[in-house]
């Protein structure tokens, strides 16, 4: 055989099936790991619906019993008066967290980190803007001087960049001590959190059955649904210690959420108001004006969150009709929506009162003959509007 027999039979060797693998994701069978990693994540998602349903700050409870001897000794065997002793010392833990980060907040009490404005300009930055317009204005209007008002000008500008140059020097040095301040800050925050979850997580949280779901080294292994078991006993009831676990539990999370707020966490906030309303108390005003806060905080916040927020904020005044924090929230936002919309009705005031309405109808026409014995049923028209299909036979 010569050189084309041997590329015959390279041709004829077994290798990939190349397959239209569209069903499974773009490409082919020549990328076979790529499809068996996207096929694995699929089957993963759906036995992991109920765990990624959950908030972190519930998800961290499986860890929390896995990490702390402690806590797992509580949460199996201890009466629940012991239980909501160390509950309690782990939400003070939390409490002092906060308090410490309070002392320490870079922000000036405003709780979330921002960088700082850049001043105003000043009253000699301002004059020479005005005195470059002046001269540019000369340059036009006075051709003799022109060599010496561009002279000028570039003078001007270049004290100016100094000027501004100078502000933002000043600005930049600032950002920077805030965020060395921050770290400290913001790790008392996360610490406070976490000893928020330890403290409602004695009472309220998940484990995962499972006996062999780590690996050796120590990692977790994949979080399936059917191995989880969320455990609420210490909440069941009506007696006093449940009352008082279900308080516990409450202000844990609602603190979670004051922290969030502080780090800017505006999404964990809301998780955290949505454990309370959702699975211990729906009538919690503090959790809903938490929410309402949650939705509008983040910068990225439309108009339907803040909707959703008059509603929640509309609620809470339900329940406490006397709230000064809760009604002065929901006047504010009920202004700024009524606002929103009157300028939208100015906007696009008009818009749809041009132009003519189409219809089917023959007889709405200008210049239909609306004698119903005079109508053409080989029109098409006329046949939509009495809902009939003859043939060409039929005529």
């Amino acid at each position: 055989m010569g050189a084309t027999g041997e590329e015959d039979e390279k041709d004829d060797a077994p290798g990939l099936i190349d397959l239209d693998m569209g069903q499974f994701g773009s490409g082919t069978m020549n990328d076979p790991l790529r499809h068996a990693m996207g096929m694995r994540s699929a089957q993963d998602a759906c036995k992991m619906r109920m765990w990624n349903s959950f908030p972190m700050l519930f998800q961290n409870t499986i860890f929390h019993g896995e990490q702390d001897e402690t806590i797992k000794a509580l949460r199996h065997g201890a009466p629940l008066s012991e239980r909501l002793v160390r509950s309690k010392e782990l939400k003070e833990m939390g409490n002092a967290g906060v308090k410490a980060a309070s002392a320490s907040d870079p922000s000036g009490g405003s709780g979330q980190l921002s960088a700082p404005k850049l001043a105003t300009p000043s009253q000699e930055e301002n004059a020479m803007s005005e005195q470059i317009q002046q001269v540019e204005q000369a340059i036009a209007d006075k051709e003799k001087e022109l060599r010496e008002l561009r002279k000028q000008r570039t003078d001007l500008r270049e004290a100016r960049a100094e000027l501004v140059q100078e502000r933002t020097d000043a600005s930049n040095e600032r950002l920077n001590d805030l965020l060395a301040q921050g770290g400290e800050w913001a790790k008392q925050l996360e610490d406070a959190i976490t000893n928020y979850e330890k403290a409602a997580g004695i009472l309220r949280f998940v484990e995962c059955v499972r006996l062999d779901w780590k690996n050796d080294d120590g990692s977790y292994k994949g979080i399936e649904d059917e191995w989880l078991e969320v455990d609420a006993s210490a909440l069941e009831g009506d007696d006093a210690e449940a009352d008082e676990a279900k308080d516990l539990v409450t202000s844990s999370y609602l603190n979670i959420a004051l922290a969030s707020q502080k780090l800017g966490k505006f999404d964990q906030m809301k998780g955290a108001c949505d454990e309370i309303l959702d699975k211990i108390n729906p009538t919690s005003v503090k959790a809903l004006f938490r929410r309402a806060q949650a939705r509008i905080g983040p910068v990225s916040a439309v108009d339907e969150d803040t909707d959703a927020a008059i509603q929640d904020l509309h609620a809470a005044a339900q329940l406490a009709p006397q709230n000064q924090e809760v009604r002065g929230l929901l006047v504010k936002l009920r202004t700024e929506r009524k606002a929103q919309h009157s300028e939208d009705r100015s906007k696009f005031a008009g818009l749809f009162d041009r132009g003519q309405v189409v219809t089917n109808d023959p007889r709405t026409e200008v210049g239909a003959k609306l004698d119903p014995g005079k109508l053409d049923l080989r029109d098409p028209k006329v046949q939509r509007m009495l809902d009939i299909r003859p043939g060409p036979d039929d005529y």
